[in-house]
């Protein structure tokens, strides 16, 4: 299956787009948030594993909506 932009309708491309988000913001939260992890490091990895865990749903969610691609585009 091919997930090219084109290939996708919108709500597929906004389900993709927030989803590199939360993966983006869950795997920079470590360096941006140093004083937080130190005081609160459970809600910290929850947070995290929030973040990354959504973004693994609406990737495959995007996956999902993804019109197949032909033959010829493999």
């Amino acid at each position: 299956m091919c997930l090219v932009r084109r290939n996708l309708d919108p709500k597929a491309r906004r389900f993709l787009a927030f989803g590199n988000l939360c993966l983006a913001v869950g795997l920079t939260l470590p360096y941006l948030g140093k004083g937080f992890g130190l005081r609160h490091p459970e809600l910290f990895d929850g947070l995290r594993g929030l973040l990354l865990g959504l973004s693994i749903a609406f990737i495959f969610t995007a996956f999902r909506r993804s019109r197949r691609c032909g033959d010829r585009q493999i």
